[in-house]
């Protein structure tokens, strides 16, 4: 089911948590990636080496990492400017203050949203001011296009409107660019995506180990749980339980930290579904059902983009899969199925149990042995992965409620 890398490639992993946060889109996506290349652009039209350009790339492929909501997200791209855009700005700056590794960017993604004037009066280093607000108008661009503005430079005299919003020098640059209509058609796939590759790839690689990626996951896994009240730390939850029984059942250590990842990310195909269908109490029709199923291939497709096939990519999508080949959305049996999608399915089965639903109370450490039981004799879940669920039952309920 394929191996764990000893290290991971950082430019890649922002690539594909690029594309998950956009997911909230639902079927509007690839926001951040046009951003990406729209500011990319502009900075080059004004001289930026290609050094500078990358941390403004970086920046700019995460700037809405502080979005998990379709309703939050439907306001994002409905409007040029609101009066609530500094939260999701402070919130998405505070998820990568929290990873070593992008802190130097949140200061861009803070104030990704703020008036040009307002970051010259308040003194913000120039170089943060400039590259922030490179985003902004990359990010407002986009905005136009995706509401229905034409190409070309009409688009940029309508920001132009907004006086003191964006830097002079910047909208100058986007003016020149603009009467270029290959500027336009390479913001389409495929070209977006290759033209990215090759600006991230300018610079040697930045690598990162298991455990550094797994601290970077576990923040992500916070986003994802922001989606609904009732998945608070659920995917927290996920990997605790997953490390456990990998311990229990004698897997290594550096088998234990991709489990952890696997956990946290297991429901990042959850960006893509609607609030109200997240949050619906009663059925489900076909369609929703369909919809609600698909959060795990896009699961698998964001997860091998980040970490390459099988290996945690399958770990995390496999957690509906069932041994009697019934599960979703792959329906694999036994013999598609490792012994760690085995592992993260139980933990998700237990987190979810023990939390509350709209649909249902918490249940007891004991309830959810039977339960499990259940499913066990029904071929949804492993007989070994449960009994060592079941032998280390008060710490599975303590590492799935986070006591």
């Amino acid at each position: 089911m394929g191996a764990i890398p000893i290290c991971f490639d950082l430019d890649r992993l922002i690539l594909a948590l690029s594309d998950a946060f956009d997911l909230v889109g639902v079927d509007k996506t690839g926001h951040s990636r046009r951003v990406g290349l729209i500011a990319a652009r502009i900075a080059g039209e004004l001289g930026w080496e290609s050094g500078e350009i990358r941390p403004l790339l970086r920046a700019a492929l995460l700037h809405d990492c502080g979005v998990s909501t379709t309703g939050e997200h439907h306001d994002l791209m409905g409007a040029l400017r609101w009066a609530d855009s500094v939260e999701h700005c402070q919130r998405g700056a505070g998820y990568l203050a929290s990873i070593p590794e992008l802190a130097p960017l949140a200061p861009l993604v803070a104030e990704h949203h703020t008036a040009w004037t307002n970051l010259c009066n308040r003194g913000v280093p120039e170089d943060v001011a400039l590259a922030a607000n490179l985003i902004c108008l990359a990010d407002r661009t986009d905005a136009l296009l995706q509401g229905g503005g034409t190409a070309g430079r009409d688009l940029v005299a309508v920001l132009r409107g907004h006086g003191g919003f964006f830097a002079p020098q910047a909208l100058a640059a986007l003016d020149r660019l603009a009467r270029c209509e290959a500027f336009w058609f390479a913001l389409e796939e495929p070209v977006l995506s290759e033209s990215l590759v090759r600006l991230m790839a300018t610079g040697a690689p930045e690598l990162l180990d298991v455990g550094s990626v797994a601290r970077l996951a576990a923040v992500v896994g916070g986003i994802i749980d922001r989606k609904s009240p009732y998945t608070e730390c659920h995917s927290s939850g996920v990997a605790r339980v997953a490390v456990l029984l990998g311990k229990a059942l004698g897997l290594g250590e550096v088998t234990q930290r991709g489990l952890e990842i696997a956990g946290c990310l297991h429901d990042i195909g959850k960006l893509r579904i609607p609030d109200e269908l997240l949050d619906r109490q009663g059925a489900l029709d076909a369609a929703e059902r369909l919809r609600m199923a698909r959060h795990a291939f896009d699961t698998r497709v964001i997860l091998t983009h980040a970490f390459g096939p099988g290996g945690i990519a399958d770990w995390a999508a496999f957690h509906h899969e069932c041994l009697s080949g019934n599960g979703y959305p792959f329906h694999l049996d036994g013999d598609g199925l490792c012994r760690e999608a085995r592992i993260v399915a139980v933990a998700d089965v237990f987190q979810a149990l023990a939390q509350h639903r709209p649909y249902r109370a918490p249940l007891s450490a004991e309830e959810i042995a039977a339960l499990m039981d259940g499913l066990v004799f029904a071929g949804k879940l492993d007989p070994d992965v449960v009994a060592a669920c079941k032998d280390h039952l008060d710490e599975c309920w303590k590492a799935a409620t986070g006591q």
